[in-house]
């Protein structure tokens, strides 16, 4: 009788263990929506002036300013990045359509090309502008699809939560998966990176947040540590506005080319 009652017992336990597991996933999930929702919510649009350095271990490091350019669309994003400086780089040009992310469109331009062309398949997994992001990361910037992920909590505090996110199969995502740190006020504060051999790849990590009233928040400084390159990727952001009237034709192919 009493193996009985306790068969019964761990029976009922076990749809309650997946139930508690399942929430726990919907949950972790949840903190990224809500994360990336307060990170849009700020304005339709806006315009960046960054100081970006890309600096090699026992090497003087290297800077170039660029114009980055953000509007938020319903289901996504669609950025533009244009470089000024130095000679070498002036007038490389990135333009990312992810106004719908299912069908994703990244488009280059080289300052030696007359037209931008599009960049396709495992080529958004390449390093851009000799920086530590490549085209798969400068696309999730602004904004992940929480769709395209499978998440999960590894550890939450009165600090935040650490949160792993893995790709659902058929994904071309270069990584095998990512940890992210999120803060109690749904600010992402550092992104570790993992290749398919389970070595960190590199760290993100957003420093001075601006956190504004109703929840949104931005980083005025990016530093990305490429642990297998040996290589540091500081992004500064020197001046930042938000812009409602921001004009369509700057979110085009053809401005690239301007």
């Amino acid at each position: 009788m009493k193996k009985i009652l306790f068969m019964l017992f761990v029976m009922m336990l076990v749809p309650c263990w997946q139930t508690g597991a399942a929430d726990h996933d919907m949950t972790a999930a949840t903190v990224i929506n809500q994360s990336w929702q307060r990170y849009r919510q700020l304005a339709a649009a806006e315009q960046e002036q960054l100081l970006l350095t890309v600096t090699r271990l026992g090497e003087a490091g290297q800077q170039k300013q660029l114009t980055r350019w953000t509007r938020y669309v319903q289901s996504g994003e669609q950025v533009v990045l244009k470089f000024a400086s130095p000679a070498a780089d002036a007038g490389l040009g990135l333009w990312l359509d992810r106004a719908d992310r299912s069908a994703q469109q990244i488009w280059l331009r080289m300052p030696s090309w007359v037209k931008a062309r599009r960049v396709n398949g495992q080529r958004q997994q390449q390093y851009f502008a000799g920086t530590d992001l490549t085209f798969e990361d400068n696309a999730e910037l602004s904004g992940e699809d929480p769709t395209a992920y499978q998440y999960r909590i590894l550890d939450q505090s009165p600090q935040g939560w650490w949160i792993e996110a893995r790709p659902n199969m058929g994904s071309t995502s270069a990584y095998a998966k990512r940890e992210i740190w999120v803060d109690p006020d749904y600010a992402i504060s550092r992104i570790d990176y993992f290749n398919r051999e389970g070595l960190l790849i590199k760290t993100l990590q957003n420093r001075m947040l601006q956190k504004y009233p109703h929840g949104g928040w931005r980083p005025n400084r990016v530093e990305i540590d490429n642990h297998l390159e040996q290589r540091q990727t500081l992004i500064e952001v020197r001046e930042r506005r938000f812009d409602t009237s921001l004009a369509n034709q700057i979110f085009s192919q053809e401005f690239l080319s301007d």
